[in-house]
């Protein structure tokens, strides 16, 4: 590939010269214009702000024709005297005129370089996309991609640069210069698992560039220095069986023995049994069971968890077993030296055998009370066994309204849908002064329910309920539904008054004859109907909900109408209590992820046992009597007034919406 370096002398309209033995063609050009190139030194070519050289090809130029040449060299010659916006419409009419032109390559080459030079680094960045995707022969096809991945580097797109560069042989430098340019910025961004899969296929490269035990070496120390618990569980996912699984699996031992985790740390040493039989390190891990079993025992006093660690309830299950390491966690730094720990059980185990071995494992650990699990038929399971044993049982999700032993063996701290309807019938009597609500509710079910709780609510507080209309399941209109309500308004109460504007019209003014509505539908039926509610007129009334609205989905579909809408809930993350402050704060910072509903309610239940011990119940049947007496207990998840048949009496959170966010 030979480097051109045109000088045009200004003759006439059309004048043609040799230079280096070539021959061209320009119309009217200044003297000086040269081909476009960019030097750069190829030893840092990834440290600098530039663009590699790419010499335009002479053997492209004399292929093409004379209109072709004239109007490529009319357009350089623009982009040499600084005029790029001529020089880059110039090279765009190039490509819609001569679309199969053998000066395409060049072409895009010029163009990206004017754009990069104007700023427009996407277009720029495109065009030379376009140029590896139409010429992957090009001889010049390693220097574009290299440019390419320079804009890749500087416009933060890292992820493109590997795909840019899989089909190229492995033996090309710049394939390594660049790969190992990737691996450093990902480390500096704190990136250090895409830093890892960049390693792993530089370890597949068959290459002398590249030596796969030294790159073992990187990733190794990578996978045990630089990745935290999440990045370390996708690896395994990643890469089961195989390497790095059997080291993010072996460092995922260490974090978890270090947070007492003994629970998952023993699942993952069952897991590298079975994935790796003939791992170096097997005999070694296998050891660790037996430790895992003792460091349990060595606390005098354990509290079990039964909650679904596996299937699909499991990342319910994780935030409520990290709300309960939590609690005993902050346990001990109030009482150093407390004896205390935990011991876990997966509720989704086989249902046949968790009656016949679920007696054997309280048996063998001894614990002084039991959190979980989370699911109604689960608690209904367990709960014999526990009643034989005098000993009590949290439930921080079970919802139904009949759980065996409630109030006996089982305690429940968790929101149930009557809970929340009576307190949003309470918030709309007590805090609203409302005396009349309509309900607009989704015709099935669950939404009759929810009418016949709330008219129950508001009757005994002395409201009234005046209209309930209710919709189809697969409506997505709700706007017949709510004439209909507006109707049956008008046949009551709600009336309509004549208003003269000032340039002397008639307005109709619709002023509704209840003072709220509730509306017990989920996040996007609630946030189609609210705009509509307000297009037709109710825009005086209160408008209250469910804790289902609690989504970003709902903000979105609703946008400003939303403002100053109201629903309860069992708990609140940005609450200002300290309680709750300190739970969500030392839950972030432990776990590095946000805590829920079921996390909360597990940290209390964990704590209310706790505190149980620390008044000196320290004994099964004890711990279950100061359960029964609890009051006034300042809980993440509401605060407990005293606990009545088994339920836990909690102040619920009222949720607002305010300028598009939820607040207390």
């Amino acid at each position: 590939m030979k480097q051109i370096y045109l000088s045009v002398f200004l003759w006439s309209s059309l004048f043609v010269f040799s230079f280096s033995g070539q021959v061209f063609a320009q119309d009217v050009l200044p003297r000086g214009s040269a081909l476009p190139s960019v030097s750069l030194n190829p030893v840092d070519i990834l440290s600098k702000k530039n663009n590699p050289k790419i010499d335009v090809s002479a053997e492209l130029f004399n292929a093409s024709s004379f209109a072709e040449k004239n109007l490529f060299s009319q357009a350089k010659a623009y982009f040499d005297q600084g005029n790029g916006e001529i020089a880059g419409s110039s090279l765009e009419t190039f490509l819609l005129d001569y679309s199969a032109s053998s000066l395409l390559p060049d072409v895009y080459i010029l163009l990206s370089e004017i754009y990069r030079s104007k700023g427009e680094t996407n277009r720029a960045s495109e065009l030379l996309k376009t140029f590896v995707d139409l010429f992957p022969e090009e001889p010049r096809i390693s220097a574009v991609q290299l440019r390419l991945s320079i804009f890749y580097f500087d416009s933060g797109r890292l992820k493109e640069i590997v795909a840019l560069w899989d089909d190229v042989s492995d033996d090309a430098p710049n394939k390594h210069r660049v790969f190992g340019h990737l691996i450093r910025t990902y480390g500096a961004r704190k990136k250090n698992l895409e830093a890892l899969h960049v390693l792993m296929k530089k370890r597949a490269m068959h290459s002398k560039f590249v030596t796969p035990i030294v790159v073992e070496e990187e990733i190794i120390q990578l996978v045990r220095e630089r990745l935290n618990t999440r990045d370390l569980l996708s690896l395994v996912k990643s890469f089961g069986g195989m390497f790095p699984a059997d080291e993010a699996m072996m460092r995922l031992m260490v974090l978890y023995d270090a947070k007492g985790d003994y629970y998952h740390e023993e699942q993952m040493v069952l897991q590298f049994i079975l994935e790796f039989p003939r791992h170096r390190s097997l005999a070694q891990t296998r050891q660790r069971l037996a430790q895992i079993k003792h460091k349990i025992k060595t606390s005098r006093y354990l509290l079990a968890l039964i909650l679904p660690l596996s299937g699909p309830l499991v990342s319910f299950g994780n935030k409520a077993l990290f709300g309960a390491e939590l609690a005993v966690q902050l346990f001990k730094e109030e009482l150093p030296g407390a004896s205390v720990g935990l011991v876990v059980r997966n509720a989704e185990e086989d249902p046949s055998r968790l009656r016949m071995t679920l007696e054997s494992w309280l048996d063998e650990y001894h614990p002084i009370a039991v959190v979980g699990p989370l699911l109604s038929k689960e608690v209904n399971r367990v709960a014999a066994v526990l009643e034989k044993k005098d000993m009590a049982l949290i439930t921080p999700g079970a919802t139904s309204r009949r759980l065996f032993s409630l109030g006996n063996t089982v305690f429940r701290n968790a929101v149930t849908n009557r809970f929340l309807c009576n307190a949003i019938a309470e918030y709309a009597v007590l805090e609203l002064e409302v005396e009349r609500i309509a309900v607009l509710f989704p015709d099935e079910q669950l939404g009759r329910r929810w009418v016949d709780c709330f008219s129950e609510g508001i009757e005994k507080l002395g409201g009234e309920v005046v209209l309930t209309e209710g919709y189809p399941l697969d409506d997505t209109d709700f706007s017949k539904t709510i004439l209909r309500l507006k109707k049956a308004d008008l046949a009551q109460d709600g009336f309509v008054e004549e208003i003269e504007a000032e340039d002397g019209t008639v307005e109709e003014l619709y002023t509704p004859g209840f003072e709220a509505i509730f509306l017990p539908a989920d996040a996007v039926r609630a946030g189609l109907i609210i705009p509509q509610l307000l297009f037709h007129e109710f825009n005086t009334v209160g408008i209250l909900g469910t804790n289902s609205w609690k989504s970003e989905e709902f903000l979105k579909l609703t946008g400003s109408y939303a403002d100053g809408v109201v629903f309860a809930d069992g708990f609140f993350k940005e609450s200002t209590d300290p309680v709750i402050e300190t739970f969500v704060t030392r839950y972030r910072a432990r776990f590095n992820e946000e805590p829920d509903i079921f996390a909360a309610q597990t940290y209390d239940a964990t704590r209310l046992i706790l505190a149980a011990m620390r008044r000196g119940a320290l004994t099964s049947a004890k711990v279950k009597t100061a359960i029964a007496e609890t009051v006034d207990f300042p809980g993440a998840s509401g605060f407990i007034y005293e606990v009545l048949e088994g339920e836990f009496i909690k102040e619920p959170f009222f949720i607002q919406v305010d300028q598009g966010k939820f607040s207390q």
